[in-house]
């Protein structure tokens, strides 16, 4: 059974893995379009992840959902070294 793709926050998790996967084509090109697109824009990415931040502080659906993202990407990792 083939596996999903990954989603771009996956592969850059991933990437910084002590134990990192092996890029396919499409996600390899999935990150140098990202970062071509961030470096086009001049957007900061800190300045993205305060106000992301931000938001999270506000809004418990949103915060729920990234605790839960947060407990599926921790099992992921931990799966992963098993």
């Amino acid at each position: 059974m083939a596996s999903l793709p990954r989603s771009l926050w996956e592969i850059l998790l991933a990437a910084e893995s002590n134990n990192p996967r092996e890029l396919t084509c499409d996600e390899c090109f999935t990150i140098i379009e990202y970062l071509a697109d961030e470096l086009a824009s001049g957007i900061d990415l800190q300045t993205i992840k305060r106000a992301a931040q931000r938001h999270l502080t506000r809004c418990p659906d949103c915060r729920q959902h990234h605790e839960r993202r947060l407990r599926e990407i921790e099992t992921t990792l931990v799966e992963q070294k098993l």
